[in-house]
This record gives structure tokens, C-alpha cells and sequence, in this order.
């Protein structure tokens, strides 16, 4: 074990109050020397240290993990030696956090999923990165081809803390709607038994009513993510801060949060919905999916399902359909993302302000936003894994598209596009491989079942965007850029509002707190913290948006 690896041991056991620890094996820091071999030829090559999460491959060594490296070195003009550090998926965030915590940050890293990275910036613990623009020619051309998109990753003083990742079109601009969480259900149980994959919560409840009569010792209802965003969803509302169309509002505050959560009871209290849905992970939920304990979930990633299904190999189908519909607010809304334009991802990664060679890292980070580092990640190799077709552009050899499971017959060369590998840096890629790669989804639209990629189905593919019933009001919110001060008063409110909630959300659902007291549960919100002010704060940034 290394002495980085050593270290997060002794963070994990507790021993985070220690002070004056650092990364020594990554070569980068003002104090650090080489430690072994030549060195004249140890100070010309590039180091740095990297925390990455992973799916268990080993994606450096893969061929075009290789590739890469070897690419990167041509451009750079010199040997480059990466340190990595590769957490697990499902442990990355919680172990990000404690490095964060003790200040024991690789040079580059991706930041935990969603994290408020504006305290980190206070303390100092981030290279700003606005100061170099003019060493990121190839992220700056991009963000000029997203909406809003200097916005987007810059606060209101103008500092930019992260590199996103990207997220380039799919679809065409004005139709094809891309959703990446769906509703599921074990299609040939249904199928056999008549029973009608549900489009409405009524449907959905008789349904699972159902299966708890074929299998009365199961729970037929389930859920990805401990989460009930289905059900939000459903009532047009999130058990968030969100942009209503109109404004920012606090979706607990609204009626269709106390909607969803009635349902959820409802569920719960019939011993339809396992009772382990706050404490389901992705390993436990898929054991039981192919062991036959759970038959319908809430909410599903939209390509697992089928994975499932490949999976088991006897005869079990998980299909995916759209979240079901609350009629009382309409179609639900689903979890729907920008396929259409150049867009931004999820992810996020930052430098740590000690990093000893910032402008050559950037200049390396840079390159990966090119054209052709672009095509390298995600496509592989020409002549490999890829061809360039009469249109010009890239398709992937029929030996991969052919395959009887595409994704794991990818994994063999390690592009982004196939089942498990992130090569690189992990942050870019282009989004139309992974439509001509697609492997076969199991999909239930409008009553119809197809086997067929999800992102082929003529159903979504044929609907206009982004004006459809199925679009939330989120996606056309304001590209709003708020000040440090403001995301302190933010995170201050809201991180202990958050807390309580999560906790009493869990209580409703399971009949341990009432719904008689629901005035009360609004009442102790408002007494522990400020949501008013919260509120005031996105709107009044939101209104600076969109003055602009």
C-alpha cells in the first residue's frame, strides 16, 4: 500500500484531526524532490496526482487507456507519469469528503456529485482558474457553444473553481427527448399474469396489489438512490430548491410534496414498498431484482434495467417505462437532460491550489476538450473500434455493434462508450456514440413494448423538444451565478434544513411520524432556518440572470 492509500486509512479510522498531513507520493508540491531514478530526466517529465472514481477496470491500461497516455505524451512534448488514485463509485463522494476534510487532496480530482465547492474556495483550497484563459482554448471554445455557458461556471465575481464535464448532443436541436431515469418493472411477470404497466400512481398501486398477490412473502416495489423523485415528479415538484417556471421555490413547502409522500405511505403500510428502499444499494437492489424480490421500481437508471435482463439470461425481462402520472397535476414530469444542445454534464473537477505546475496541467487538462481527444476517449481507436462512414463521421465496427452485449464486448478495448471504462480524465466525451453503441433496452412507451435502445425509441426520439408535457420547469431555469457570500448564507440555512427533512421524509413514508402533524413538520422548517431568505437569494439571482 502507498503512502497516499496509508493515509486515507488513517483518515477513515478516525484520525482526521491530525494536522500537517500531505500527499508525498505525488511529486508535485513546492517541497517535494524525486525519489528514485535519474534525475535530470525525472524533472523534465510531467507529474501529477489524480483521484478518479471507478468501476473496477482497470482503465490506464486498457487500449485506449494506453492510447491516450501515449498521445497526451506527444503533445505535452515529454514523458508524463500520473499518479492515480481510484476510489470505487458507490464509496467515491463519502471519501472525497474526508480528503476535503483533512486537506489531503490529489493535484486533480473529481469533485463529490453535486458538491458546493464554495467553501473549499474560501479556504483556499482551489487553483481559481479564470486567471488562465488563455491556456484553455479548447474549454473556452466549447463553453461558447453552451447556453449561458460562461454562466454557468463562473460566480458572480467572475471565478471559475471547476472544469465541467461535457456533454455534447445526441439528438437534433427541435426534437428527441433524452431521459436518463425511468420507471421499471419486470415486463414478463406483468405479461403473464394480464397485468398493464401502469401510466398513472392508481395503475401503479393496483398493480403492485397484484404482484403482492402472486408473491405475498415479496415486496414488490422498490427504488434506486433511496429515492422518491418519481413520486416528486409526479406532484411537479422537487424535494429541493427549484425553478417552478416562474420562480425558485422550496418544493417541501408545496402540496405535492405532502401528495408524494401519502403515496410513498400508502405503499409502505401494505407492505408493498420494501421496506429497505433508505438503505437499498445498487448491489442489493440488483440481488434481488434477479433473485425475484422486487418487481416494479420508482425509479430506475435508464439503461440497468436491460442490464438486469442480460444478466439473468433465463427468460426475466426488466423494462423501463416513463415515471406515472398524477392526474391531478397532469403528465409527470420526467428526469429529462439537454441531448439537443451542447450542454454541460454533471461532473465536475478541480486543481488544488498547491499543485507546483499549474499552467502546464492546465495546458494538459486543456487538450482534453479537443476535437480529437474527444474522439479518442469515447470512439477508440480507427480501424479498431471504429470507422469513419459516408456522412464523415464515426461508427463503431459491426464486431462491437453485432455483439450479442455491445457494452461488455467494448470493455475489452476500454472506451468511454462501452459498460464500465472512463479513460483519461473522465471528462469529456461524445454523447452520439453512445447512441450508435446502444445495446438493447426492454421499453414500454404508450402501452407498447420494443426491444430497442432506449435512445432509438421512436417514441422519444419522434418528440419535439423542448416544448413536450413531459419537459419540467427546471430545464429552462435561469443560468443564475450567485456571489460567495450568498452560497455561504446558502449552505448555512439549508444543510441542517436538509438533514431534518431527509429524516422526517423517511418517517412519513414509514407511518412513524403522522400526517395529522404535517402543519407542525412545515412550522419546525421555517423555525430552523431561513428558507425565506433562501429563496430570496436564488430569485434575486435569477433576476440579475435574466436582466442580462
Amino acid at each position: 500500500m502507498n503512502k497516499w492509500a496509508n493515509m486515507l486509512s488513517l483518515a477513515m479510522a478516525g484520525a482526521l484531526a491530525m494536522t500537517g498531513c500531505t500527499n508525498s507520493n505525488i511529486g508535485t508540491s513546492e517541497s517535494e524532490t524525486p525519489e528514485s531514478g535519474n534525475t535530470e530526466e525525472a524533472s523534465e517529465a510531467m507529474r501529477f496526482s489524480v483521484t478518479l472514481p471507478s468501476n473496477g477496470v482497470d482503465n490506464p491500461n486498457s487500449l485506449v487507456g494506453e492510447e491516450w497516455h501515449k498521445q497526451m505524451e506527444a503533445y505535452m512534448g515529454k514523458k508524463v507519469e500520473i499518479d492515480y488514485n481510484y476510489i470505487p463509485s458507490s464509496e467515491y463522494d463519502e471519501k472525497v469528503k474526508l480528503m476535503i476534510a483533512s486537506d489531503d487532496l490529489t493535484d486533480f480530482f473529481v469533485t463529490p456529485l453535486f458538491y458546493d465547492t464554495t467553501e473549499m474556495a474560501e479556504q483556499g483550497q482551489l487553483l481559481e482558474l479564470s486567471q488562465y484563459k488563455e491556456l484553455m482554448p479548447n474549454y473556452m471554445n466549447y463553453l461558447s457553444k453552451v447556453k449561458n455557458g460562461m454562466a454557468r461556471v463562473t460566480n458572480a465575481d467572475g471565478e471559475m473553481y471547476t472544469f465541467k464535464e461535457t456533454s455534447t448532443p445526441r439528438f437534433p436541436e427541435d426534437r428527441g427527448m433524452l431521459i436518463q431515469n425511468t420507471s421499471a418493472y419486470r415486463y414478463d411477470v406483468f405479461k403473464a399474469n394480464n397485468i398493464r404497466i401502469p401510466e398513472t400512481l392508481d395503475e401503479f398501486y393496483e398493480a403492485a396489489k397484484k404482484i403482492k398477490e402472486l408473491y405475498p412473502e415479496k415486496y414488490p416495489v422498490a427504488t434506486r438512490w433511496n429515492s422518491l423523485r418519481s413520486l416528486f415528479s409526479a406532484s411537479h415538484i422537487r424535494d429541493d430548491i427549484f425553478w417552478n417556471g416562474e420562480k425558485y421555490v422550496y418544493g417541501v413547502m408545496e402540496e405535492g410534496y405532502k401528495d408524494a409522500l401519502l403515496f410513498a405511505n400508502k405503499l409502505y403500510s401494505e407492505q408493498l414498498l420494501d421496506p429497505e428502499y433508505t438503505i437499498d444499494t445498487d448491489d442489493t437492489l440488483k440481488r434481488k431484482a434477479l433473485n425475484g424480490d422486487n418487481f416494479m421500481w420508482l425509479t430506475q437508471w435508464f439503461t440497468t434495467p436491460a442490464e438486469y435482463t442480460r444478466t439473468a439470461n433465463d427468460g426475466k425481462i426488466f423494462a423501463v417505462s416513463l415515471y406515472p402520472d398524477n392526474p391531478k397535476y397532469g403528465k409527470a414530469w420526467q428526469e429529462v437532460a439537454n441531448g439537443n444542445t451542447p450542454d454541460l454534464g454533471w461532473g465536475a473537477y478541480a486543481i488544488r491550489s498547491k499543485v507546483k505546475h499549474a499552467e502546464e496541467l492546465i495546458k494538459f487538462i486543456d487538450h482534453q476538450y479537443s476535437d480529437e481527444m474527444i474522439r479518442l476517449i469515447t470512439w477508440g481507436i480507427e480501424g479498431t473500434t471504429y470507422t469513419i462512414g459516408e456522412d464523415g463521421n464515426p461508427t463503431f465496427v459491426d464486431s462491437l455493434k453485432n455483439a450479442e452485449d455491445p457494452w461488455l464486448e467494448g470493455d475489452k478495448y476500454g472506451m468511454r462508450a462501452s459498460r464500465n471504462h472512463n479513460p483519461g480524465l473522465q471528462m469529456v466525451n461524445d454523447a452520439r456514440a453512445f447512441v450508435d453503441f446502444a445495446a438493447t433496452d426492454y421499453t414500454v412507451f404508450n402501452g407498447k413494448y420494443e426491444e430497442i435502445p432506449i435512445e432509438k425509441s421512436p417514441f422519444l426520439t419522434g418528440l419535439p423538444m423542448p416544448e413536450n408535457e413531459y419537459v419540467p420547469s427546471w430545464l429552462s431555469e435561469p443560468s443564475i451565478q450567485l456571489t460567495k457570500d450568498e452560497s455561504q448564507q446558502i449552505s448555512e440555512i439549508m444543510n441542517p434544513v436538509k438533514t431534518f427533512v431527509t429524516e422526517e421524509q423517511a418517517k412519513f413514508v414509514s407511518g412513524k411520524a403522522s400526517f395529522d402533524d404535517w402543519p407542525t413538520f412545515i412550522e419546525q422548517i421555517k423555525r430552523m432556518g431561513d428558507v425565506e431568505k433562501v429563496l430570496e437569494i436564488y430569485n434575486n439571482a435569477a433576476q440579475r440572470a435574466l436582466s442580462k
